[in-house]
């Protein structure tokens, strides 16, 4: 019966995808291999490899929903049941004001695979964005317990996009990450690259980026959690992406 039920939902899908505007929806996804999972100011991935993966599905009311996994590596090899695989289901409101600008909100949860340094970090995050046609685009972003340690974190970031041709395009991006109540430090970074698609849904990025601390928080007694990453120094990454 389950198999019926859900042989009925696959095909009333593809029916309303098929035949009638009013459902319309769009379904897109990608896979991505990486030499570091470079994040806001440093590495999830401990300077090393790692691979993502995305699916996204949009409406025409410009609801969208999708889900975000990579793999993770927070070097506290020290420590049993630990994370590494990140996932991100998310939920978000696209909306068109003209035909220069679009607007989103979202909410996304971050959750892991295991502990990072011994301690559960299970968190909700919200974005708001806003794009001027595909050339720039600002990003809010807040949580109000960021890795579980009891504080809120927040940061905005600034991305420029330019095509040079259909295939190529360059782009840049800066950023300010507040964390210093949760990992010690604040984090400007900022990067440029060159992406170029030499096929319609494979891409090849090559990408500068850097980082530096802004702050420190002060303690004055020994932290009860020893993740605390460095600012990324400045490297070169590669990533290849194929998507649908």
């Amino acid at each position: 019966m389950r198999l019926i039920r859900l042989n009925n939902i696959i095909y009333g899908l593809l029916s309303c995808l098929t035949y009638s505007l009013d459902c319309y929806a769009q379904l897109s996804g990608s896979i991505t291999g990486t030499t570091d999972y470079f994040w806001r100011g440093y590495s999830k991935s401990d300077g090393k490899p790692a691979a993502h993966a995305n699916i996204d599905y949009e409406l025409k009311s410009g609801i969208y929903l999708g889900a975000y996994a990579s793999t993770v590596n927070f070097a506290d090899t020290g420590f049993e049941n630990r994370s590494n695989l990140e996932f991100r289901p998310y939920v978000g409101w696209a909306y068109k004001l003209s035909d220069d600008w679009r607007f989103n909100a979202e909410w996304t949860r971050y959750i892991f695979s295991g502990k990072i340094f011994d301690q559960k970090v299970d968190y909700n995050e919200f974005y708001i964005s806003s794009h001027f046609r595909d050339l720039l685009t600002a990003n809010f972003f807040i949580s109000e317990n960021s890795y579980q340690q009891n504080h809120m974190a927040f940061g905005y970031e600034f991305t420029a996009r330019y095509p040079i041709t259909n295939s190529i395009q360059i782009s840049s991006s800066l950023g300010y990450n507040n964390q210093k109540q949760i990992l010690e430090y604040n984090y400007l970074y900022w990067s440029a690259g060159l992406t170029w698609h030499f096929a319609r849904n494979i891409g090849v990025d090559v990408r500068y980026y850097g980082a530096t601390h802004t702050a420190i928080r002060n303690y004055g007694y020994a932290s009860h959690w020893e993740f605390h990453p460095q600012a990324v120094n400045d490297r070169v990454l590669f990533s290849f992406t194929v998507g649908y």
